[in-house]
C-alpha cells in the first residue's frame, strides 16, 4: 500500500521583537521558499498567525503560484506552552540572554524552533511518512543556482534586467531540480523505515558540553555527529516517539534558570542516544560550489538532495 507523504513547516516573519526575538526581514524569502517546497507536488502544511499580515501573505502566494497542495493553519505563536518560562529566562532571571550579543542564539526564538515537533504530532495521520522542512531552506546559500532550471534563462545572473524585479525575485529561491514530485519518493527509499537526520561531522555551532552538563548527562560527550534543525523525518509511526522524547528534554532544558538552547542540541542528544532509530546523512558544509570557499571533494549538505 503507498503511504500518504506529506511536509510541515511554519511561517512566522514578523515576531522579531521581545517577546520572541525571531528572526528579521525574512518574509519575502520564506514565502518564496515555501512556493519551491511545494513544487514537491505532496500535501504541504504552514503553521502561521496573523501578525503582519503573514496569513494572508501565504494565501497570496497559494493563489499566484496555485498551490492548491497548500495548507495554511493558524497558531497563535503566544500560545506554544513554554512562553511564560522562556520569557522569564531571558528577561529576569538570566539577563544575559537578552542583552548579550556575543552568546550564541541570542537573536533566535527557541520558541519557534521547539514547536517544529508539536506540529508534527499535530500532523501524524496512520500510513505516511511526515517531514520537517523549514520555510526558508530552499535558498542559494544552501542550493548552487545549477539546481534552478531558471538559470538556464538569460539574464538570471544579472537579475533579469528587462524586467521588473519584484516580479521575477521569486525565480531565485526556486530550485526545481531539487523540489519536484521525485523528492520526497526518494527520501522515503533513502530513510529504510528509520528517521532522516542530515548531520554534519566533526563541528557545530552548538555548544554540546555546557547542554549535557545541564541536563544531567554527559555520557554523549564524543559523539560528533550533529544534527541540523532544517530538515528531518520519516515514517509517522516513528514520529510520535522521537516528538515526545524531545519535548520531555526541553523540560529538563528548562529547569535551568541560566540557560536555553537550540532545537539541535538535543537533536545530536536523541540522535546519540538512539542510534538505531536515525538514518544519517553525514556531510562537511553547507557550502556548495557557487561558495569560493567551498572545498573540493567536501560533502555538502547540497549533496544529499542530489545524489539520492
Amino acid at each position: 500500500m503507498n503511504q500518504k507523504n506529506k511536509i510541515v513547516t511554519s511561517y512566522y516573519p514578523y515576531h522579531y521583537d521581545p517577546p520572541f526575538w525571531g528572526q528579521a526581514n525574512r518574509e519575502r524569502w520564506y514565502k518564496y521558499s515555501i512556493a519551491s517546497i511545494c513544487s514537491t507536488g505532496v500535501e504541504v502544511v504552514c503553521y502561521t498567525d496573523d501578525r503582519g499580515n503573514s496569513f494572508n501573505e501565504l494565501q497570496d502566494i497559494k493563489d499566484k503560484f496555485n498551490l492548491d497542495n497548500l495548507v495554511i493553519k493558524r497558531f497563535n505563536l503566544e500560545d506554544n506552552p513554554w512562553q511564560d518560562r522562556i520569557y522569564d529566562i531571558r528577561v529576569n532571571k538570566s539577563p544575559e540572554y537578552y542583552n548579550n550579543p556575543s552568546i550564541h542564539y541570542y537573536r533566535v526564538s527557541p520558541q519557534i524552533y521547539y514547536l517544529k515537533w508539536i506540529f508534527l504530532k499535530y500532523e501524524i495521520e496512520p500510513d505516511s511518512n511526515l517531514y520537517w522542512i523549514d520555510a526558508g531552506l530552499s535558498h542559494n546559500g544552501l542550493f548552487p543556482k545549477q539546481a534552478s532550471s531558471y538559470y538556464e534563462l538569460p539574464g538570471y545572473d544579472d537579475g533579469f534586467p528587462e524586467e521588473f524585479y519584484p516580479n521575477i525575485e521569486y525565480r531565485y529561491y526556486m530550485f526545481d531540480k531539487i523540489f519536484n514530485s521525485e523528492l520526497v519518493d526518494k527520501i522515503n527509499t533513502f530513510s529504510e523505515n528509520k528517521i532522516v537526520n542530515l548531520t554534519r561531522v566533526g563541528t557545530s555551532d552548538n555548544n554540546m558540553h555546557l547542554f549535557s552538563e545541564k541536563i544531567g548527562d554527559t555520557a554523549q560527550l564524543g559523539y560528533s555527529l550533529y544534527p541540523v534543525g532544517g530538515f528531518f523525518g520519516g515514517d509517522s509511526s516513528l514520529i510520535e516517539k522521537y516528538a515526545n522524547d524531545f519535548l520531555e528534554v526541553v523540560d529538563k532544558v528548562l529547569l535551568n534558570d541560566d540557560y536555553i538552547c537550540s532545537e539541535q542540541e538535543i537533536m545530536w542528544y536523541l540522535n546519540s542516544k538512539n542510534k538505531d532509530s536515525f538514518k544519517n546523512f553525514e556531510f562537511h558544509t553547507f557550502y556548495h560550489e557557487n561558495w569560493n570557499t567551498y572545498n573540493q571533494g567536501d560533502v555538502s549538505f547540497y549533496h544529499f538532495f542530489k545524489n539520492l
